[in-house]
């Protein structure tokens, strides 16, 4: 059904090769997991399949990509189309309108089907997939989680073959993770054709027919699901593949209570947006050198707390200060730094090198280069940070961050798509340069939280669910 025969491909003629001497066979209604450390060709594989490369991405390409027999070079982006749907990891980048049933009919408008008939077929998705609460939604005013969902219900309404999945549960919550896995399972049944590039795969192991192991472009190892659920921890770790089975942060037993006389003290804080109240009576204190994971489903106000923290929200009520002095919302700026989510928005400069001194000229260099070794970016430092991967644009912004002249340090999913490994060089790298800093970290992973935090911080519904740290 899809074959890929001797693929080479460079995004440019002389660049680093993407994949390389690739043959690969997938049949008809098979699950297969793409698996492997960051930047190993995953994406480039996915791009591939669905048309990508070489319709919209151009680049240096050889060897043969074939869906039912058509060469992918030589079908129509229609053709490919209706046979293949794709789930970005972030699905903002494929959304088309403002509301959900306007982004659940798009897909079928644009295959020229009939008025009528594109009302039953959506009303028919949001049956067949239990999403009535997505129904007349505004886009924006979603979850991580459900923006997710509903990019997958908007291609399944279009009925194709093939499904590609590139990390779709990289930002989203335990229950969004849930909710993927049923819709897999309900693809599975009908005998769809699933293809997964994932990170996380306790939610898979038991779905997949095979799993495809990459490593520096080429297929290192392909498992049937027998032998992928048998590989040892050692070996899994050696492989830079996340945990096989679900992960609780057991270790985070011990209450915490609230201290006024902390270095760092929120106190009766309260948010309200669009006459919503997002955050409500929060009280938290910390300390220098804490490592705290902020955890709670999505749409919890994590984000805006964090917001609020680093002075690009206003609070409604209540207080923050810092070592005795009271910092309103303006001030905290020179107190606080926030790694965003989409990195991309916060890299400026012409090299890695030029990131860390853009904000401060003053920055050890003997630093800089400790922390992109320890991230395995030294070798492109003078390199401009838009020619990076993902991941690797990921790693540069934390490694900006823990290195900036501020006391309190915000990561917002800082290990999101990562390798087991790039998430231990995050872990590490955060513990060695916190010493003297408060560290904020807003995160769905249950290993980066065992690695990396001393304390556990969960919000649900704008309130204080938990706070505890280890026993």
């Amino acid at each position: 059904m899809i074959e890929m025969r001797k693929v080479f491909f460079s995004y440019k003629a002389g660049d680093e090769i993407q994949v390389s001497d690739l043959n690969i066979e997938i049949k008809a209604g098979e699950f297969v997991l793409l698996c492997g450390k960051s930047g190993c060709g995953k994406t480039t594989i996915l791009k591939m399949i669905n048309g990508l490369i070489p319709h919209a991405i151009e680049g240096n390409y050889q060897g043969k990509v074939t869906i039912y027999n058509k060469s992918v070079r030589e079908m129509e982006t229609f053709e490919i189309a209706e046979k293949v749907g794709s789930i970005f990891q972030n699905p903002k980048t494929q959304f088309f309108n403002l509301d959900s049933d306007g982004e659940l009919s798009f897909g079928l408008e644009n295959m020229g089907i009939e008025p009528c008939l594109i009302k039953a077929k959506v009303q028919n998705t949001i049956n067949e997939l239990d999403i009535e609460n997505l129904k007349n939604r505004n886009v924006f005013e979603l979850s991580g989680g459900e923006k997710q969902i509903l990019a997958v219900a908007s291609v399944y309404a279009t009925n194709p073959e093939i499904y590609v999945f590139d990390e779709p549960s990289a930002n989203i919550d335990e229950c969004g993770i849930e909710k993927m896995r049923e819709m897999l399972i309900k693809l599975k049944e009908q005998g769809k054709t699933i293809i997964i590039s994932e990170h996380r795969l306790y939610f898979l192991v038991d779905l997949i027919d095979k799993a495809i192991y990459l490593e520096d472009g080429k297929v290192k190892h392909i498992f049937s699901n027998t032998e992928f659920s048998l590989i040892d921890n050692k070996m899994r770790k050696g492989m830079g593949l996340r945990a096989f089975t679900k992960k609780d942060n057991i270790d985070f037993v011990n209450p915490i209570e609230f201290h006024k006389t902390d270095e760092f003290v929120i106190s009766n804080l309260n948010y309200r947006n669009n006459h919503k109240c997002v955050l409500k009576n929060m009280n938290i204190s910390a300390n220098k050198g804490d490592i705290i994971a902020i955890t709670g489903k999505n749409g919890q106000g994590k984000t805006t707390l964090m917001k609020i923290i680093c002075g690009l929200l206003k609070e409604n009520a209540g207080t923050i200060s810092y070592d005795g002095s009271l910092y309103k919302y303006k001030k905290r700026r020179t107190l606080c730094y926030m790694v965003m989510q989409d990195v991309i928005h916060q890299l400026f400069s012409e090299s890695l090198m030029d990131e860390f001194t853009l904000f401060d000229s003053n920055v050890d260099k003997e630093q800089i280069d400790s922390i992109l070794t320890k991230l395995e970016l030294i070798k492109m430092k003078n390199r401009h940070p838009m020619c990076l991967s993902g991941g690797q644009m990921q790693r540069l912004a934390v490694a900006v961050g823990m290195l900036m002249n501020r006391e309190i340090i915000i990561l917002d999913e800082p290990t999101s798509g990562l390798d087991y490994l790039n998430m231990m060089q995050i872990s590490e790298v955060i513990k060695e340069f916190s010493k003297n800093k408060i560290v904020f970290i807003v995160t769905h992973d249950k290993e980066l939280i065992d690695n990396a935090c001393n304390k556990l911080f969960e919000i649900s519904d704008g309130e204080i669910y938990g706070f505890s740290e280890r026993r």
